[in-house]
């Protein structure tokens, strides 16, 4: 059983290669270079070697030398080239691999994700997502359920089910459905906010649920009023003429004196509600993202 989880994707092979290569590479010059090197710096002690031999009745010595070969300045300037391109290549595609690995532990600590085994289940992830790739929707939404049994933390893979349903299956209904189970977990207040931007959109543009749509928009409002998504759905109630509810119920002075300003005009607004609440749904919503 954990044997199959350790099973590596393709792109995670040729990067495992590609790392190889550079550290083999990086160690085999600076080996070359550190040999050549000493021999270039000892060239002129070594120059000369003396051999003695003796004759067979012991009486005379005869002496020879011989001249240790030089070291080819041009060798030894290519070794020290290419062990210092390769350090360069290594060291950066090692602190990229690491400032990910760190950024990525950083985002999940955000997020509230404590799993420590972030290795496996990313195959896991990335098979799903090749799947993807080769057009097996149905496939791939199964591999990220999957994956999602043992990494229930790891909204990203929710939303990529909600995604494919929605833009390559265009089943509606169901990405909906995904959605809204999204929208019950802890999520930071923009990225909720926004997920449930998207999907008034669905209830809007493909389901023909209104109702849904503005009850939606109004809990926005209310419970994540100071974000960029809740000012978008504000704005939107107001032109609909949709009653909502702040956060902040209070109402301050000059609130106040706005509003007895513009009792004059209320029956124009009131027309021109009647008249926002009569248009089609695609005109209500038509700007909305």
């Amino acid at each position: 059983m954990y044997m199959a989880k350790l099973v590596l994707t393709k792109s995670q092979k040729v990067k495992l290669a590609v790392y190889a290569v550079l550290i083999f590479c990086t160690c085999l010059f600076g080996i070359l270079f550190k040999i050549n090197y000493n021999r270039y710096m000892n060239n002129d002690n070594t120059d000369i070697t003396e051999i003695n031999f003796d004759k067979p009745d012991g009486s005379t010595v005869q002496t020879a030398s011989l001249a240790t070969p030089p070291v080819n300045t041009g060798t030894l300037i290519t070794y020290g080239g290419l062990f210092v391109c390769f350090s360069i290549a290594t060291g950066l595609t090692l602190g990229r691999l690491l400032s990910g690995y760190i950024a990525e532990k950083f985002v999940n600590t955000l997020h509230g994700n404590d799993d420590t085994s972030q290795y496996i289940p990313h195959a896991d992830y990335e098979k799903a997502e090749e799947e993807w790739a080769k057009n097996n929707f149905l496939g791939a939404i199964e591999l990220f359920r999957e994956y999602l049994k043992e990494n229930p933390t790891e909204i990203h893979a929710s939303i990529r089910i909600a995604e494919i349903y929605e833009k390559d299956l265009k089943n509606y209904i169901a990405a909906a459905m995904e959605y809204e189970e999204i929208l019950k977990q802890r999520l930071p207040d923009e990225q909720w906010g926004w997920t449930a931007v998207h999907l008034c959109n669905l209830y809007i543009g493909k389901l023909n649920r209104p109702g849904d749509a503005i009850a939606l928009m109004k809990k926005i409002v209310r419970d994540y009023e100071f974000t960029a998504a809740a000012a978008k759905a504000r704005q939107h109630l107001d032109r609909m003429g949709e009653e909502y509810e702040d956060g902040n119920s209070d109402k301050s002075t000059e609130d106040i004196m706005l509003s007895e300003a513009t009792s004059d005009n209320e029956e124009t607004s009131v027309k021109k509600r009647k008249y926002n609440k009569n248009l089609p749904a695609s005109e209500q919503f038509k700007d909305l993202s």
